[in-house]
């Protein structure tokens, strides 16, 4: 995908990273759905968090020989042609295919039928890297590497980055260099290394900027001034304060009514008189005295605190005798061990003597 069409998908599409997982997987079936079963892919995309990013990760680069060790051609030599960054997989010269169908909008130069044998890509775990070995007699050997360790980095001048050193694990002195990269080819638009390399600007403050102060505005485009939504201002309560209003001064009258009411809250009793209680009492006595059914009856006794359960009742009694009960037997044993150890004593002394 190009950057100008990522750029419009993250704009003017659903950007899915921003989603939680499981609605993630429901817009990748819609746009499975959505897309014809040849450019289906058979292995489901990986979260980009998750996505290899650096060549340690990857462990294999376009243009590298392998040993495949799993699947229909286990144990073949391929070459590795692209890789599959959604699905942190790799395209082979020679590996498995499927049959698909391709609509004839879509045939390459040269393509005669709607059937192609697709290729199917590779995990790296499944790949050793296959590399040459220089003998002491001048002839070459090809190893494959069953793991490999990287330590070191030296620059590279194809790649344009740093890159670490591949090893063999246990066999840390043998390398195997990384495969060049194929040259890409400059056009007419483009601009030489030497003159993006040169500088032609050079500070003569650290405290002190040379450029101007519009500078910043005149580089945005002033219909996109606007602040985002993801992009909100909110108020302080310094400012809201600001924004409001002075309250109006209040006039003598108003005051004298304000005072005169907190007066009359004042003056009224936070707890009811000895003579209200006494005479709500005598109400609800009387109110009671005069029931009649006996359901209504049973139940205002139930919800008086006075009440006692007669299962609780028992229950207690019960109790209480049993402990009764229980402190009888430990007092008789008490006077069992008692009797017992004192006649046992006479009984020793009278055979001793």
């Amino acid at each position: 995908m190009s950057s100008l069409a990522k750029q419009s998908s993250t704009r003017y599409g659903r950007e899915l990273s921003r989603y939680p997982h499981y609605i993630r997987k429901m817009f990748e079936q819609m746009q499975e759905r959505s897309q014809i079963p040849a450019f289906r892919s058979q292995f489901r995309q990986v979260d980009e968090k998750a996505r290899y990013q650096t060549p340690q990760q990857w462990g294999v680069q376009p243009g590298d020989t392998v040993l495949i060790t799993k699947g229909k051609y286990a144990g073949s030599i391929s070459k590795v042609v692209a890789l599959q960054k959604e699905t942190n997989r790799v395209f082979l010269e020679h590996s498995e295919t499927k049959k698909v169908v391709v609509p004839k909008q879509y045939w390459q130069p040269g393509q005669t039928s709607h059937i192609i044998d697709y290729p199917l890509p590779q995990h790296p775990k499944d790949l050793k890297v296959v590399g040459t070995l220089v003998q002491e007699d001048g002839t070459e050997k090809k190893i494959a590497a069953d793991k490999l360790v990287y330590s070191g980095e030296y620059w590279d001048a194809d790649y344009k980055k740093m890159m670490p050193y591949r090893r063999v694990k246990y066999n840390e002195h043998i390398i195997i260099p990384w495969p060049r990269p194929e040259p890409v080819e400059d056009c007419q638009y483009s601009t030489s290394e030497e003159l993006v390399e040169e500088r032609t600007f050079f500070p003569s403050s650290i405290a002190f900027t040379d450029a101007p102060q519009d500078l910043l505005k005149s580089l945005r485009h002033p219909l996109i001034k606007r602040p985002y939504k993801w992009n909100k201002e909110y108020l302080t309560k310094s400012d809201i304060k600001r924004l409001n209003a002075p309250e109006m001064p209040i006039s003598q009258d108003k005051k004298n009514a304000i005072l005169e009411r907190q007066q009359i809250k004042e003056s009224l009793p936070t707890e009811p008189l000895p003579e209200t209680v006494s005479l709500v009492g005598d109400k609800v006595a009387e109110f009671l005295n005069n029931v009649t059914d006996p359901s209504y009856a049973k139940f205002i006794n139930k919800i008086s605190p006075d009440y006692k359960d007669p299962k609780k009742l028992t229950e207690e009694k019960q109790k209480k005798l049993y402990d009764e009960k229980v402190r009888e037997n430990a007092e008789l044993n008490k006077i069992r061990s008692f009797v017992e150890a004192k006649y046992k004593l006479k009984r020793t002394k009278k055979l001793h003597i």
